[in-house]
């Protein structure tokens, strides 16, 4: 699969964010961006605007005297002169607080309006980046692994490893689930197995619903192996299994 700068998913990125999606939707979306750099890095863009947005405006303290003026207004007994005196001061307070909810709002759109300029030369300069960092050679799937629970009788736990080639370069692409949180020290440690000898992948903890995700460039002298392992470890500081085995090939 190719990394381009955009792509057809780029428009449902922000439906994603805010929740605005079907359960369909967003599994596949979330299966696009573990092989999207760049829908990856617009999603995090579009995080940290997001939370630069006030979620709320504050609220106007309504002037001491507009009371004051209202009720004269209501019970005063003598008409005339002193009755129009009133309702032009209880006009005057409310036109000074419409002014001042005004403002308010103005305040708030230019504030939208910068953060937006500023969201826009952020994302630029990304992509430029991007495109400076990128080689000419697009990403390319070679191999797809399935990985199955070392234990039978526990099917949730399972998960899937991409074998990309990126002109001399090769990277896998883990994404588990179903897996038991980790406690203190612990950590899942992938294991890559050529000629019965394990060699360590990289190391990874899961969210609280067991979901893992871990990116591995392999060096030249692991582009050859037969199988792959997933152990939980004691620390991530392993050279060698010690753990238990609860995925593999």
């Amino acid at each position: 699969m190719s990394t381009q700068n955009s792509c057809s998913f780029s428009d449902e990125l922000v439906a994603y964010l805010i929740g605005e999606v079907t359960k369909e939707e967003k599994n596949m979306i979330e299966d696009h961006l573990l092989t999207c750099s760049s829908c990856r890095i617009n999603l995090e863009e579009f995080q940290e605007a997001w939370n630069m947005i006030p979620t709320k405006l504050d609220n106007v303290e309504v002037p001491a005297d507009l009371k004051e003026a209202v009720m004269n207004s209501i019970f005063r007994e003598e008409k005339g002169t002193e009755e129009t005196t009133a309702q032009k001061k209880v006009s005057s307070v409310v036109n000074k607080i419409n002014r001042f909810q005004l403002y308010q709002w103005a305040a708030a759109l230019i504030f939208l309006a910068l953060v937006g300029a500023a969201w826009n030369n952020l994302i630029l300069r990304n992509q430029l980046k991007e495109l400076t960092n990128t080689p000419l050679f697009p990403a390319e799937v070679i191999q797809v692994f399935n990985l199955k629970s070392a234990d039978p009788s526990n099917n949730t736990k399972e998960g899937k490893a991409w074998l990309y080639q990126l002109g001399d370069k090769k990277q896998l692409v883990f994404q588990v689930q179903g897996l038991d949180g980790t406690k203190g020290t612990e950590a899942y440690q992938v294991w890559l197995i050529h000629k019965g000898k394990r060699s360590s992948a990289g190391v990874f903890r899961v969210d609280a619903q067991g979901n893992g995700f871990l990116q591995y460039e392999l060096k030249e002298a692991e582009t050859a192996f037969e199988a792959i392992g997933i152990s939980l470890e004691p620390d991530a500081n392993g050279i060698q299994p010690r753990g238990q085995k609860v995925l593999g090939t």
